[in-house]
């Protein structure tokens, strides 16, 4: 199936930007907007469809027939590829850190081997170096980076702002991370502060992909990582349980449980200018 008759027929883009309310926002007098780029579709939500949109582009105009990529067990990255290559009749395969898994370790890791992804499961040294096992053939192959990161994704990530048309937002506030959505929307616009809540202590690596990039970082926050990756303390599940009921809107304690939890405590600490506009990207993650 051709990429723009994919989109047409599955996806549901432009996403919506809803307002939510809440008494700490009437109280600092800002408004809180989301864009909902969660309900595009639901398996390639969110950043995932934005990140991958360009390199299926690339693949399908230059006659690539595979296209391999990298991720953890829970990688929503190759989690929505493994889909797409499916839907878009395009063969796949996942790289995944870990050589003591297999296909049956967890129900997302089979759910992208029955679409047709092939796994294979490397030692994290080897995945660190990013080393595809010797003797797989890569010659007519795409390969993307973890997470999407890389100029394809950039672009991809430049429709969020542009879908934003005349709509006047003072502040931007997204998840990081591998980086690649918050450079991309740092790299979009000039007149919006592009607020990025990392995920992980990864901010070293952030600045590095921003210097290979060539885009200047705005505002970055590491106070709202929570210790390790996918660390889940009752503090934040809760938040998200109270959130997801009070707004209708479900999060998750990983990504934009984490996001939304920083922004109400930067919007409690006066960061923002009273009248202002914000707007959270929600970028998905949630899997079914």
């Amino acid at each position: 199936m051709d990429i723009l008759q994919f989109e047409k027929q599955s996806l549901r883009l432009p996403s919506a930007i809803d307002e939510i309310h809440d008494e700490l926002f009437e109280q600092k007098h800002v408004r809180v907007y989301v864009k909902r780029d969660d309900l595009i579709h639901p398996i390639i939500s969110g950043n995932k469809w934005r990140k991958l949109r360009e390199y299926i582009q690339i693949a399908q105009f230059n006659g690539h027939k595979h296209v391999i990529s990298f991720g953890g067990a829970y990688s929503n990255h190759l989690y929505a590829l493994a889909y797409a290559g499916k839907e878009l009749g395009i063969s796949t395969t996942g790289i995944i850190r870990g050589d003591e898994l297999t296909a049956e370790s967890n129900i997302y890791l089979t759910q992208m081997k029955n679409w047709g992804m092939e796994l294979i499961f490397i030692n994290r040294a080897d995945y660190q170096q990013k080393r595809i096992p010797e003797g797989f053939k890569t010659s007519d192959s795409l390969i993307i980076a973890e997470g999407g990161f890389g100029n394809a994704a950039i672009t991809g990530i430049k429709e969020i702002v542009h879908e934003l048309c005349d709509v006047a937002f003072d502040h931007i506030i997204c998840t990081v991370g591998t980086g690649t959505t918050y450079l991309g929307l740092c790299d979009s616009t000039s007149k919006t502060i592009v607020h990025g809540i990392l995920t992980l202590n990864n901010l070293t690596e952030i600045e590095s992909n921003a210097t290979l990039l060539n885009i200047p970082i705005q505002q970055l926050y590491s106070s709202y990582i929570f210790g390790k990756y996918a660390n889940q303390p009752e503090e934040l599940i809760q938040f998200c349980e109270v959130f997801s009921h009070k707004h209708q809107l479900k999060i998750e304690p990983i990504y934009t449980g984490k996001m939304f939890y920083g922004l109400y405590d930067l919007i409690q600490k006066d960061t923002f200018k009273p009248g202002s506009r914000l707007l959270a990207l929600h970028t998905g993650g949630v899997k079914p």
